[in-house]
């Protein structure tokens, strides 16, 4: 991501900061001439399925920060969203965390710490008193100003009492400084805060942490640990600062400080009992003391093998690195090197997401492929159907075809003998005429006749125009009477036609009658043959009882005789026992 030159009307100067979801600039207000902070978030670096709880939490901060207005609280003066990234516009620290302190193994003296932790409280007190809780109270959102002022920062997952903005069993927070019930995922209030600021307090009198190691096992100590009063690792710590620091950090939260107002009245009563070198850092400690703390009852906090500094370094860019990875195993090895990480938590959650996400295509691909298979399958049975009605189809059609064409043949053979006899009439009228023209010629040439021998041939003449006239009448009856019998001769052969189609039809009705009564014929025949078989197994299983039956009888009977002749043989062997012993 390139630094913008302006973003909205404030002009960008420089880069304070990068994080693996934004980064943070100083800006300068053109219109009231004010340098600010500007925290962005990039959409487009955040995984969708994470994307609207981190841009819920970035408004939260807005919403929250910007209903205080306290001079340890960082002040927020604008929020604005658009569709590649939203922001804050924020005061500007002039300073460093409380976090590059404890990193740079930096010495507090008792006091100071007791000064910090009061400035906290303070603006803690505000922040509750107005309806939020900060609830990730931890050295990295403390800025410590030039002038020794402390701001609190970061109300990215605070909790504002008029909303719900967290269910109980969602956990947010930084490990090392959440309380007991923020781990189970219990509701918070400000209790959560006191605690927090109770664990701060034992590393400015300890120059320790209470709990250390990996998540897992600080939530074990944290649940089920009471941490070693302040006193047994520094003994320039008085145990009034033990009872305070005890109660503040108690398991319980109702066995804790119940308003900061409390903890703080606490705290200043007993950090009279510092000694008064405490303040001047004139007193050296006790040879007995523990090595990690230096002159005056400052601490110096331990060495390590690789600074913490350049191992969060480390982090951001491993993380950096596979932001926008689709691999659930980058994910999980920078679970293995990190495990107790920055982005521990998000790279929990997108591995968790990717794996399903993996499971949940291979799942989709195997339906998909199962679906296809289903179709192929469906397909092939509605063509091999469609296959099937198309050839009947043709089948029908074909027998339809061949039907209609014998029909036309029929037709055009009658139409024929129609137009044949049709053909005959009209050759008989053409003689007819012809026969009538000559005859009208005939008769104009004896009436020529006729008028010129009139006198003499008069009654010849009328007896054979009258034997004419009436040869003609009987022609012409003649002629009706075969033009009657031609007209007759078509009806009867129409008839005959109809009375040939209505025969076809009671044929092909026979024939389907026909073919119904084969069908219950072969019906019947299947039912006395299933009959006969039934009788014939039937029969068999008889004669095969009276077989078994015989054969029982005939084993008996060999029984019999066998005994009567074992009891013939005994009696016959007593008799001659007896008479062996008689004549004896």
């Amino acid at each position: 991501m390139e630094k913008p030159e302006k973003l909205g009307k404030y002009q960008i100067t420089r880069e304070l900061g990068r994080g693996a979801m934004g980064v943070v600039y100083e800006a300068f207000d053109p219109l009231i001439e004010r340098t600010v902070a500007i925290k962005t978030i990039l959409k487009s670096s955040v995984d969708k399925s994470e994307s609207e709880e981190a841009f819920s939490r970035f408004r939260r901060e807005a919403r929250a920060a910007g209903r205080l207005s306290h001079p340890k609280i960082v002040a927020i003066y604008e929020y604005g969203e658009d569709d590649d990234m939203a922001f804050i516009v924020m005061e500007l620290i002039r300073g460093k965390e409380l976090k590059d302190y404890f990193d740079r193994e930096d010495s507090f003296s008792l006091h100071d710490g007791v000064r910090i932790v009061m400035q906290i409280l303070d603006a803690l007190d505000y922040s509750h008193t107005h309806g939020v809780v900060h609830r990730d109270i931890k050295p990295a959102n403390i800025l410590i100003t030039r002038d020794g002022k402390i701001k609190i920062a970061d109300f990215g997952i605070a909790k504002i009492d008029s909303s719900l903005l967290t269910q109980a069993g969602a956990v947010m927070g930084t490990p090392t400084y959440m309380p007991p019930e923020q781990f189970m995922g219990a509701e918070v209030d400000q209790r959560a805060d006191i605690y927090s600021t109770g664990v701060i307090l034992y590393q400015f009198l300890t120059g320790l942490r209470p709990f250390t190691g990996g998540v897992i096992s600080v939530m074990h100590q944290v649940i089920n640990q009471e941490p070693a009063p302040p006193s047994h690792i520094n003994p320039n710590v008085p145990v009034e600062l033990d009872e305070v620091v005890k109660k503040a950090m108690a398991k319980k939260p109702e066995d804790r400080y119940q308003t900061v107002a409390e903890f703080m009245t606490a705290l200043k009563l007993a950090s009279h009992t510092l000694p008064a070198s405490q303040a001047t850092g004139n007193d050296k400690p006790k040879a007995a003391l523990n090595q990690a703390y230096g002159p005056e009852g400052t601490v110096r906090l331990p060495d390590r093998t690789i600074t913490t500094e350049v191992r969060r370094k480390h982090d951001i860019e491993s993380w950096q690195r596979i932001t926008n990875s689709r691999d659930p195993a980058d994910f999980q090895r920078y679970l293995e090197e990190y495990p107790d990480g920055e982005f521990t938590e998000l790279a929990r959650r997108r591995h968790a997401s990717l794996t399903e996400a993996a499971a949940q295509a291979l799942r989709q691909q195997e339906e998909r492929i199962r679906a296809e298979k289903e179709a192929r399958t469906r397909r092939k049975t509605e063509q091999q159907a469609a296959a099937e009605r198309a050839q009947a189809a043709a089948r029908t059609q074909a027998e339809t075809e061949a039907r209609r064409q014998q029909e036309a043949a029929e037709k055009e053979r009658w139409a024929r003998k129609i137009a044949e006899i049709k053909d005959d009439a009209e050759k008989a009228k053409a003689i007819e005429a012809a026969r009538r023209e000559q005859e009208a010629s005939e008769h104009a040439l004896r009436a020529q006749d006729l008028s010129a021998s009139l006198s003499k041939r008069n009654h010849q003449f009328v007896e054979v125009l009258s034997r004419r006239e009436a040869a003609v009448d009987a022609e012409r009856r003649m002629l009706k009477e075969q033009k009657k019998k031609l007209e007759e001769e078509v009806q009867r052969k129409q008839q005959a036609k109809q009375k040939l189609l209505s025969r076809k039809e009671a044929v092909e009705t026979q024939m389907n009658t026909a073919a119904e009564e084969k069908h219950q014929q072969e019906a019947e025949l299947a039912k006395r043959n299933k009959e006969l078989e039934e009788a014939r197994l039937r029969i068999e299983a008889s004669e095969r009882r009276r077989k078994e039956a015989e054969e029982r009888a005939a084993l008996a009977h060999k029984r019999t005789r066998r005994m009567i002749l074992t009891t013939a043989v005994v009696l016959a062997a007593l008799a001659l026992g007896g008479l062996i012993l008689f004549f004896s």
